[in-house]
């Protein structure tokens, strides 16, 4: 389950509590681990260090929902990455080369809403993405902060070329030895109804394993 930890901030005034969402890596409760047609599907082992992806010339979304829509106003993501991504930071992202060792999404909640004949032919991801909506809601889009190869990729977004439900910005690069810690902090707070996490090595033929030690959701509301 989701452990949920209260930040106060002192004062005369009503306080705002900074409510921080743990999200579970040591157990496959409540985790969607699915495969893509015609994609060699990952090894996912959740452990006591955390959540293990075992890439190899692979690719598989992994799913958390969450019990109920939280607004997101700070992510904090840590892990290590064993292996390398075999891709060049000057052609990352692009057609033949679109792996990233991660894609850490946030599933944006909002009033988009599948038609019968769109369920009917859109691809099973997109069908996935869906039914996480709550009842009566929709889906806006998936925001993606992604791990690139080299610092200069800093800052680069984009609306995802295969879908406009993806749009994805790199934010952070491993350290040397294969750790990476970051945080990403919003203005506007990030109606977030899961956690998709993506770790792609198919279209590279890349071979790594990436182990996501800590993801943290911050929310902030108003306390007694």
């Amino acid at each position: 389950m989701v452990r949920i930890a209260m930040r106060g901030a002192g004062g005369t005034q009503r306080a705002l509590a900074a409510v921080v969402l743990f999200i579970p890596l040591t157990s496959d409760r409540g985790w969607q681990v699915l495969t893509y047609r015609n994609i060699p599907p990952h090894v996912a082992q959740f452990r006591e260090e955390g959540l293990r992806i075992n890439v190899t010339r692979s690719a598989s979304p992994i799913i958390y929902p969450l019990p109920t829509s939280v607004r997101v106003r700070r992510l904090r993501v840590r892990g290590r990455i064993e292996g390398v991504l075999s891709v060049d930071a000057g052609v990352q992202g692009q057609r033949g080369f679109d792996d990233y060792a991660l894609r850490l999404g946030l599933v944006e909640e909002g009033s988009r809403r599948l038609g019968v004949l769109e369920r009917r032919f859109a691809p099973e991801w997109v069908r996935r993405l869906f039914s996480l909506a709550r009842s009566g809601s929709g889906i806006s889009q998936v925001r993606f902060f992604n791990l690139g190869v080299a610092s200069e990729q800093i800052g680069q977004a984009r609306s995802h070329p295969l879908s406009a439900l993806l749009h994805e910005q790199v934010v952070a690069v491993p350290s040397a030895d294969g750790r990476f810690d970051f945080s990403v902090s919003f203005e506007a707070p990030i109606p977030t109804v899961a956690v998709w996490i993506s770790a792609d090595g198919d279209d590279t033929k890349s071979v790594y394993v990436i182990t996501l030690q800590a993801i943290e959701l911050e929310s902030t509301e108003a306390a007694e």
